[in-house]
């Protein structure tokens, strides 16, 4: 481990912030993001824009647009952390307009709707909106380009709904699927019983009641949970799932099912590339700054997306 990430979580532990768990959203919401602490200033990119795009139940879903050239080489629709609970687009603007500088693509951050307002399937709406206007002329037109490649992008929670997403997308045969999904530290199920749930419950950013608490606010039926739109692990049928990159934690609590998610890609004859980040944890990428195994991590992601565009 780093000797950055481990002066980090001793940072964590003695400044003995009040749990997820034992946090109403709002109070959640309300605390400094990591990112904001560790990413500095946002570099300032080409062009960037707000707008919304429509969604379920006639809903306004807002996004912004990275643009860093006049001919970026591809799309990326990106979705926040946050366990559907907590993130936002502006809050991830560091990070996202580093992703669209560093890979030449533009970037669709997506804000989709959080729970337990809005609980399990709308942010899963949301996410489907979100792919399907990066796959339209719409997007074409934005840009002032045809983008070489479409990817579905997004850490922890925003991974689910990434990889959720773009698999219903490619199952409908669309004229333009998503061509690669790119997912860091993913939620694909919602079992807490796993070797790594059990290793990393506590000490390590994101703990175990955290998730549960997350869970419970996104999907508070528990009958529904094992849905594949909810547990993409549970999916039966993963073969028109776009290529993939997977990039775990080694010290997350979510790391094991993220790795079995890869497997069971492989298995359905989806190429899949699935990396470990030995010692890095939870949230590693706001740390890409600030942890050198975290930035390389994140140059991992970045060499995926930019040969899938060229």
């Amino acid at each position: 481990m780093d000797r950055e990430i481990q002066d980090l979580l001793q940072k964590v532990k003695e400044a003995n912030r009040k749990p997820f768990w034992q946090s109403t959203p709002q109070e959640a919401r309300s605390g400094p993001m990591l990112m904001a602490l560790l990413f500095g200033e946002p570099p300032a990119v080409e062009r960037d824009e707000s707008f919304t795009i429509p969604s379920s139940q006639g809903f306004d879903l807002p996004v912004r647009l990275y643009v860093p050239s006049k001919a970026p080489k591809g799309l990326i629709v990106y979705f926040h952390g946050g366990g559907w609970v907590i993130g936002t687009v502006a809050g991830y603007h560091p990070f996202t307009a580093t992703l669209a500088n560093r890979t030449g693509c533009a970037v669709l951050s997506v804000d989709y709707r959080l729970a337990p307002e809005h609980a399990f399937p709308l942010p899963v709406d949301d996410a489907l909106a979100a792919v399907r206007w990066a796959t339209s002329s719409e997007a074409v037109q934005a840009l002032g380009v045809e983008p070489r490649t479409v990817i579905a992008m997004g850490d922890s929670a925003g991974a689910n709904l990434a990889t959720v997403a773009s698999r219903i997308h490619n199952n409908a045969k669309p004229a333009r699927p998503v061509d690669l999904q790119v997912l860091a530290y993913p939620v694909t199920d919602h079992s807490f019983e796993t070797g790594s749930y059990h290793e990393f419950a506590e000490g390590n950013l994101l703990t175990r009641n955290d998730m549960k608490w997350f869970w419970d606010h996104y999907c508070p039926d528990a009958s529904k949970r094992s849905h594949p739109d909810a547990s993409p692990l549970h999916a039966k049928d993963l073969a028109a799932s776009p290529p993939a990159l997977i990039v775990t934690a080694g010290r997350d609590p979510l790391r094991d099912e993220g790795e079995a998610y890869g497997q069971k890609l492989k298995d359905a004859g989806v190429p899949t590339e699935v990396v470990r980040g030995e010692g890095l944890v939870h949230g590693f990428l706001a740390m890409i700054h600030y942890a050198p195994s975290a930035g390389r991590a994140f140059e991992k992601m970045v060499a995926a997306i930019e040969k899938a565009a060229k």
